[in-house]
Order: C-alpha cells, then sequence, then structure tokens
C-alpha cells in the first residue's frame, strides 16, 4: 500500500497504528499468540515488546480526535452503525485511485482493510476506487461480525482511558459536536478564519541592514501605533515638512471625451 512518498503494506500500517489505542505504546503485530496441546497445555508463547513513543495524553487526544471521520468525515456513521461508544479511523486514497485502504480501532482491538495491486500501473476507476467506498465496508463488515460473536468479550461500551493528568483540562465529550457541527461533511472548516493567525505586528528593521542618513533620520523621528479596530500600522512622522497633495491629473479617456470640462 502506498502512503506519502513511500510504500507501506498494511502489516506496517497496523504497526504504526498501534500506539493511539494503547494509550501511546508501538507494539509489533504478530500471527500468533501461543502453541496449546490437545489439552490446552501452553507449549511455546510469543509476545511482542511494547515501546512506549507518545504520552499517554497525546494517544487519548488522538484517538479521541480520530472518532471525527467515522461521525461526520468520509466515513461517517460508521460507529453510530456498529453501536460502539468511542473509537478512532481513519480513510485512504492514493493518486489515481491505486490504492484505498481504512484503519480503525477501538479500545479493545484494531484493524486494517486495503484493496490495490503490487503493480502501480493497475488502478480503481470511479468513486469506488476511494476508502471510503472499497476498504471500509470490508472492515465494517469484519468488525461486525466480531461485535456480534460474545464469546470474543468486545464490549460495545468500552471507553479510551483518559488520563488523570487531563481531567483538568476541557472534556472531550461533544468536543468534536462542537467544533464541526453535524451537517459539516465535506466542508474545509477554518479557512474563513486564517486570517487570525497572521502576523500584524509592527515591521522591525534588521539589524544589519543600510539605511541611508535620510532613513535614519525618519525612523527616529516616526512613531508607531497599532490601530485597535483593523489591526493596521499607522506612522506618523513629527517635525516633518507637510506637503500638499499632487493634483490629480485627469485620465486619457477623461482628457480625450470631457477635456472642456473643468474639475472641481
Amino acid at each position: 500500500m502506498a502512503l506519502g512518498a513511500c510504500d507501506l503494506s498494511l502489516y506496517e500500517m497496523m504497526w504504526g497504528y498501534t500506539m493511539f489505542p494503547s494509550g501511546g505504546f508501538s507494539a509489533r503485530p504478530y500471527y500468533l499468540s501461543r502453541i496449546e496441546d490437545k489439552n490446552g497445555n501452553v507449549l511455546d508463547r510469543f509476545d511482542t515488546k511494547r515501546i512506549e513513543v507518545i504520552s499517554q495524553e497525546t494517544a487519548y487526544t488522538m484517538a479521541r480526535m480520530m472518532q471525527g471521520p467515522v461521525d461526520f468525515g468520509t466515513a461517517a456513521g460508521l460507529r453510530n452503525r456498529l453501536g460502539i461508544a468511542e473509537m478512532g479511523g481513519k480513510t485512504g486514497t492514493t493518486n489515481d485511485n491505486s490504492d484505498a485502504w481504512f484503519m480503525g480501532y477501538t479500545p479493545q482491538l484494531m484493524a486494517g482493510a486495503w484493496i490495490g495491486c503490487d503493480d502501480r500501473f493497475i488502478h480503481l476507476e470511479g468513486g469506488l476506487g476511494y476508502g471510503a467506498q472499497a476498504a471500509r465496508p470490508i472492515w465494517e463488515y469484519f468488525f461486525n461480525k466480531v461485535l456480534n460473536d460474545k464469546t470474543l468479550g468486545i464490549d460495545r461500551q468500552a471507553k479510551f482511558i483518559q488520563p488523570s493528568t487531563m481531567h483538568k483540562e476541557i472534556p472531550f465529550d461533544n468536543l468534536i459536536e462542537k467544533i464541526a457541527p453535524p451537517g459539516a461533511e465535506g466542508a474545509n472548516e477554518g479557512n474563513g478564519r486564517a486570517n487570525q493567525y497572521l502576523d500584524t505586528s509592527p515591521p522591525t528593521v534588521p539589524v544589519d541592514s543600510k539605511l541611508s542618513p535620510e532613513e535614519q533620520k525618519i525612523l527616529k523621528e516616526a512613531t508607531t501605533e497599532k490601530s485597535n479596530s483593523q489591526g493596521s500600522i499607522k506612522i506618523t512622522v513629527t517635525d516633518a515638512p507637510q506637503q500638499r497633495p499632487p493634483k490629480k491629473k485627469s485620465g486619457f479617456l477623461k482628457r480625450l471625451f470631457g477635456g472642456n470640462k473643468k474639475e472641481n
């Protein structure tokens, strides 16, 4: 499966996602956990090493943020259809629909689905090549089977463990709905407020800049003040000679067709 500038297998993607539902620990997936004889005696056990790669707070935040795609994003409605209290998920589609994938997890179980071909020349045609249309139904079918099998002990109401250090922070309950209310599917939220991140502070002159004597004099005499209403910069020069504004010249068309009229 291709992701970004490199090719990753579904196995590697599963490995990378383990840090989110496990509280910050990366665990390498493995196929066999143990070997038993006919009497149930464990002959051999295969455990994986768990390495902490991110903090528990970061893992919990990411797990809750990734609930957005399965609530109102590219996989909208998935969590409600399965009746899961909390889960995270992400769809993915590479260039020319060569790969379609979906990664999803609950506090107890994680799974991934990928559709594609090793030959990059082959790709899926039309809208069915998107991760939400091709890979997500496979994942949903599998998870629905798992949740309906009571012998597996997967609880639909299981929730991610919130670190005690985050109890005083903003609660995550209904946080997603507050950020992007229902009906915002496909909307590019936040771009209309991008100007709030622009730097409106007064411009500064670098130390190594060389100014002419006249510019240095004006810079010393100038005082700057920042407008409270528009955030613009106003420069007032003191002791500077007042100059009359130049006379407004009429344009070519005005001189051509209305040259006899006097300007006010």
